[in-house]
């Protein structure tokens, strides 16, 4: 028995089994045998039982917003009424989701009233979020360095992810910028700082951006109204994504006939079209006056403007975040446009907002060697970057095609010299690109996977898993629709037993998309 402590008792609170698997795991670790190790759901620790030589181990997710799991309800509050517990050494392993105001919430609790009792922890409380597995490992070799007698290890250890949100994101310098093609619409790379952030992601991840409106939006809104104190109210309203309900408002605000009719349900074709690419300027002038709008009631019906979406390009970088972007800007009725989010990042010289949110439909599985097809069209490349890099750094033997397509060999090859070098390393075995004008037809990546029909079935056979990325209208059912042709034309199925294919490969999560 080790002279540290009498016992090692493992606590733990869990809601879908990850926290009772890592305390299991750890009970039956063959390394931690010599510290009598024991784990037990924290509903049924009985504290009068606990020794002072005995060493608290708790292992606990935070269900939803910061509540406890089922299976650790009322061990917080026992906590509360126990007596005296100084000489009691503890360490906490908490799991949570940054989705949540409360990040942490349940193991954070515990912490604090753990030590309104006395006891003191003996490694620093770690919070991690639902992508956990490498802070666990980090913490378990901790965890042993301090039960063999260095003390130091355990204080000093910083784990702990920070949980940012649209109200308190994380301000990003931008220190990496250029175009990634030769032509417009222009791809953009962008790196983002967040160092010393506490961020933590992987690849297939997303990260949000809550972007400033356009100054020249701003301007035009202030000029229409002949105020200028518009500038202020508009500031932070959604100004470019008009929804159904703000419309509904704005129309009976105004008394707007034109507009009441073009929301009549017989003419939501014509409503699309006239909403798309226009923004809250175009609707002022189009159905409405200063005197019938007032600015005040216009903005109050707004909502705060919304933090914009993108599949990360890099991966479990503690320093760098990166980013593909597509730029949007474009002319109409005379006047310039720009995307909200992509116009902010191409003008601002300031930190940007961001956040970060787990993906875990789009990440590579850890426990399983298969193939993989990535499929991705224009700025849909990003996250794919991010995938190859992480294979890159693993032991993956099993082969990785890549298909990607664009406009233009010459000018929209996006990332071409890192993916040249990946196919010299066998990061990607294969690369097959469709460049759609090119030739005189268009050609597009469902023409060059059926193309390559028979490469792409071996690899379904031996298990691959397909990830795509680009527009939704373009990809979703065109991609669906090229499987069970391959299915049927090279693996010889029939149409039926082709389609039950692609449903299985659904059903069995080995169907990835990330599409906008």
């Amino acid at each position: 028995m080790s002279s540290y402590g009498r016992r090692l008792v493992i606590g733990f609170g869990s809601e879908t089994g990850n926290a009772r698997r890592l305390a299991e795991r750890l009970a039956l670790d063959p390394e931690f045998a010599q510290f009598n190790p024991s784990a037990n759901p924290l509903a049924e620790f009985d504290l009068a039982s606990f020794d002072h030589q005995d060493r608290l181990v708790i292992i606990s997710s935070s269900f939803g917003d910061g509540e406890p799991p089922a299976n650790a309800e009322g061990f917080q509050e026992r906590l509360k009424s126990a007596s005296d517990m100084r000489g009691l050494r503890y360490a906490i392993f908490g799991i949570g989701d940054v989705a949540y105001p409360n990040f942490c919430g349940f193991t954070k609790g515990l912490d604090a009233a753990l030590q309104e009792i006395g006891a003191s922890p003996f490694v620093n409380r770690v919070d991690a979020d639902t992508d956990f597995d490498a802070f666990f490992e980090i913490w378990r070799s901790v965890l042993l360095a301090v039960l063999q007698g260095n003390d130091e290890a355990g204080l000093s250890l910083d784990l702990k992810v920070r949980s940012y949100g649209e109200n308190n994101a994380f301000a990003a310098p931008i220190i990496e910028r250029y175009k990634l093609n030769g032509a417009a619409p222009h791809a953009w790379h962008y790196r983002f700082d967040i160092a010393g952030s506490g961020i933590n992601y992987r690849a297939g991840d997303n990260l949000y951006l809550v972007p400033e409106n356009d100054p020249k939006l701003l301007s035009g809104l202030a000029e229409w109204f002949d105020e200028d104190a518009v500038i202020e109210y508009f500031a932070s309203k959604e100004l470019r994504i008009i929804g159904k309900s703000f419309l509904r408002q704005f129309a009976k605000l105004t008394e707007s006939e034109a507009l009441k009719d073009l929301l009549k349900i017989a003419n939501k074709r014509a409503l699309d079209e006239y909403l798309h690419g226009r923004d809250l300027l175009d609707l002022l002038q189009d159905f409405a006056s200063p005197a019938a709008a007032p600015a005040v009631e216009v903005a109050a019906l707004l909502p705060t403007i919304q933090p914009r979406a993108y599949s990360i390009a890099s991966h479990g970088n503690p320093d760098y975040i990166d980013l593909c972007v597509r730029d949007v800007s474009y002319d109409k009725l005379g006047r310039k446009r720009r995307g909200t989010a992509t116009g902010y990042l191409e003008r601002t010289t300031g930190a940007v907002p961001i956040f970060v949110r787990a993906n875990p439909r789009f990440h590579l599985s850890a426990a399983s060697d298969y193939p993989l097809i990535l499929v991705g069209t224009g700025t849909g490349i990003g996250p794919f970057m991010g995938l190859l890099e992480q294979a890159g750094r693993s032991a993956r033997s099993a082969p990785t095609c890549l298909v990607f397509g664009d406009r233009y060999r010459s000018s929209d090859f996006l990332y071409e010299e890192r993916i040249r070098k990946w196919e010299k390393t066998d990061v990607v075995g294969r690369l097959i690109t469709a460049f759609s004008r090119d030739r005189a037809e268009p050609y597009y990546v469902q023409h060059a996977l059926k193309d390559n029909g028979d490469h792409i079935w071996r690899l379904l056979g031996e298990g691959a898993h397909i990830y795509v990325c680009g527009n939704k209208t373009n990809l979703d059912r065109s991609i669906d629709e090229v499987v069970c042709d391959i299915a049927s034309s090279v693996g010889g199925l029939s149409p039926e037993t082709a389609d039950q294919f692609l449903q299985d490969m659904v059903q069995n999560q080995r169907m990835h998309k990330e599409l906008y």
